[in-house]
């Protein structure tokens, strides 16, 4: 399998001071375990059921995707309550949980306490 670009991923600790040093990482491989997943209560979760994320379209996005601040993500991205999650899994072998909004914000989890975040192309009914 051809390994994609490196990733930089910079993990963001949520009450740390300070930044930590960019760690970069191969994506060997993108698993999508669930999408169309809808976790608000409105009438809108039909039009979410029709989204559908594969592992190729998620390849994608992760490798388009930018790293963004915390505060950005939160802020200034637009966001949507119909997402996907998954795993990724690095050319060292550890394996990351993720979510990513159709909108195109994502963010890919390093620990309990600490996440990527990502911004990237919207994905309104992916395949």
């Amino acid at each position: 399998m051809r390994a994609l670009r490196p990733l930089l991923l910079l993990p963001l600790a949520l009450a740390a001071p300070v930044q930590a040093q960019p760690t970069s990482f191969v994506i060997k491989s993108v698993h999508v375990d669930q999408a169309g997943i809808w976790q608000e209560k409105s009438d809108d979760g039909d039009n979410c059921a029709r989204f559908h994320l594969s592992d190729k379209a998620a390849t994608r996005w992760f490798h388009k995707a930018k790293e963004v601040t915390e505060r950005a993500w939160r802020e200034e991205l637009d966001w949507t309550p119909c997402f996907a999650t998954g795993t990724l899994t690095t050319s060292d072998g550890k394996t990351y949980a993720w979510d990513l909004d159709r909108s195109g914000r994502g963010q890919v989890k390093i620990s309990d306490t600490v996440s990527t975040f990502l911004s990237g192309s919207e994905l309104p009914f992916a395949k």
